[in-house]
């Protein structure tokens, strides 16, 4: 008995470790971009939606650029890890939505040979 409490231990310990770590940002849930509106939603909705961005970059007077970063890495001790990442841009002209991209990419995990 004592050891199958010892063998759930192990194998709970075994799966917490292998938890996907986040490095950087928070994900961008796809369901969220339907909130937003070209030429109507402003900054303050935005930072409402997606909290604070990764960095702010000022294009031309007027037009500044949100960048969103996200990524993850799901180490497995078999396989050459999964990773996920997301860039989020959300571009403002005097503060009102005028474009904005999505881009997500991630490997899966593969054996090693």
């Amino acid at each position: 008995m004592r050891w199958i409490g010892l063998m759930l231990v192990l194998m709970l310990g075994l799966s917490f470790a292998c938890a996907p770590t986040v490095i950087e940002g928070r994900k961008i849930e796809s369901a969220t971009l339907k909130e937003m509106s070209v030429g109507q939603t402003n900054k303050a909705k935005v930072e409402q939606l997606y909290g604070k961005p990764t960095r702010v970059e000022t294009i031309v007077p007027g037009v500044e650029k949100y960048v969103y970063a996200y990524r993850t890495q799901d180490p497995e001790w078999y396989t050459i890890d999964k990773t996920q990442n997301q860039d989020f841009e959300v571009w403002f002209q005097d503060g009102v939505l005028i474009y904005y991209k999505l881009r997500s990419e991630g490997r899966e995990a593969v054996l090693r040979e």
